[in-house]
């Protein structure tokens, strides 16, 4: 059976919000108020200092620094969330959000597609590219202008893995919050026997979804799967992706981190990557 009360606990207690105070970030922080506000969390605020300790430049970087978290801090306080400014010297921004992730056991990570350093492929930044494979917990990244999904969240679940993983129940929680439709989908290589038992896995998340109040449908499709992922969000105006990658070889995974990297840099919404403890489903 489903363990239906574990599709409802919340994914976005300890949320680490990741800006350089550029228009890079415009997303991510107006995306990082609007989660923590609708799932009570904790917003850390995070400013990498990145110049040359003692120089004038980093002087300039601090002051900069305090006044963006300023403005955030004040978002905050008038919309009741809890926060904690969070300035730290950094020899690199992929460093400095790991080294932050990890002392405060942060359960989920917002960055911007790229910021204002370093080179971007694909249209992600490098820091962001080398967050999605070092980072243990959850990661949203976010277009440079968006501001809050509010038409529907796309799932993408993994065809070996049984209902009722970890990607789905976040899918849920974040549906039933912004109450928007979620559509669940599949993709499979060849319509044959493996799709059949596809439609079982996405009607039984259906139904889960439907157990506490999300409107949800199932999709089963063949083809290459950032191509379906992308031309399915566009037809149903879903502004969120939620997704797994899970390595269960070293070969064998639903996203590679290069294919994860050519979805985000062309989704026109926020990619969300559930990383972290997977909650199994029991089967009887």
């Amino acid at each position: 059976m489903i363990d239906t009360d574990v599709a409802m606990t919340d994914p976005c207690k300890v949320v680490l919000l990741a800006t350089d105070g550029s228009e890079f970030s415009a997303g991510v922080e107006s995306v990082g108020l609007e989660l923590a506000q609708h799932s009570q969390s904790h917003l850390h605020m995070l400013r990498l200092l990145l110049a040359e300790p003692g120089t004038d430049a980093s002087i300039v970087e601090e002051q900069d620094a305090n006044l963006k978290l300023d403005q955030i801090a004040n978002q905050c306080l008038a919309a009741g969330i809890e926060h904690t400014r969070m300035i730290r010297p950094a020899e690199d921004p992929t460093t400095g959000i790991l080294t932050a992730a990890r002392e405060i056991n942060a359960q989920l990570v917002i960055v911007g597609r790229r910021g204002r350093r370093g080179l971007a492929k694909n249209n992600v930044g490098e820091a962001t590219t080398k967050l999605l494979d070092k980072l243990e917990c959850s990661v949203l990244v976010v277009p440079r202008l968006f501001s809050f999904w509010s038409s529907g969240v796309l799932l993408v679940i993994d065809p070996d893995e049984t209902a009722g993983d970890q990607a789905a129940l976040v899918a849920i929680r974040l549906a039933h919050g912004a109450n928007i439709p979620l559509t669940i989908l599949l993709v499979v290589d060849e319509k044959d026997e493996a799709c059949r038992d596809a439609n079982l896995t996405v009607n039984r998340l259906v139904a889960l979804a439907q157990l506490h109040g999300v409107t949800a449908e199932g999709l089963v499709h063949g083809g290459d799967l950032d191509e379906v992922v992308l031309e399915v969000a566009r037809q149903r105006s879903d502004d969120l992706i939620v997704c797994e990658p899970r390595d269960r070889s070293m070969f064998d995974r639903l996203f590679n981190i290069n294919d994860l990297v050519k979805l985000i840099g062309k989704a026109n919404c926020p990619v969300l990557v559930v990383k972290g403890t997977h909650n199994k489903t029991d089967q009887a």
